[in-house]
């Protein structure tokens, strides 16, 4: 079954509208400022960690929480806009996979069987690859500009 280009554009646009919706809450929230929100969650994930959930916490994710929430607030909302804004789509949806995994791992649910079980993370990483293969910001976007301009066709 091959998806058409409003199909794609319609994912884009759904998946654009949501990570923007999300780094805009953050910036809104004060992530850019302090790293309290950011710790609130990760110590809430950090009560029932083990294994390699614990790991990443403690040597990943809580050491380095000032830096991760600004990335996350900045990283969800560009990633936002270049998804609607059809630039860049490629490095863009390969961003947001490595987002979404990157949750899945404070969760812990990246290192069990369950990660398979949330729907929601499945379907945002299959929408965000379907997204990356058919190239979503040829369709309507600003990629398709950057197509006729020559070199550097793997980036859109």
């Amino acid at each position: 079954m091959k998806l058409s280009g409003i199909q794609i554009l319609i994912v884009r646009v759904i998946l654009g509208a949501l990570f923007l919706s999300l780094g805009v809450d953050k910036i809104q929230e004060g992530w850019l400022t302090s790293r309290e929100p950011l710790i609130k969650s990760l110590n809430s994930f950090h009560e029932h960690a083990s294994g390699p959930q614990l790991i990443y916490l403690e040597y990943v994710a809580i050491p380095y929480a000032g830096t991760w929430s600004k990335i996350l607030a900045l990283g969800e909302t560009s990633l936002g806009i270049s998804l609607l804004l059809g630039l860049l789509t490629r490095l863009s949806s390969l961003a947001g996979m490595g987002m979404v995994l990157n949750l899945h791992a404070a969760t812990g649910n990246l290192f069990s069987l369950t990660f398979f079980g949330n729907p929601w993370a499945a379907l945002i990483i299959a929408c965000l690859l379907v997204v990356f293969l058919a190239r979503g910001g040829r369709w309507m976007g600003i990629d398709a500009l950057l197509v006729r301009s020559g070199p550097g066709e793997i980036l859109w």
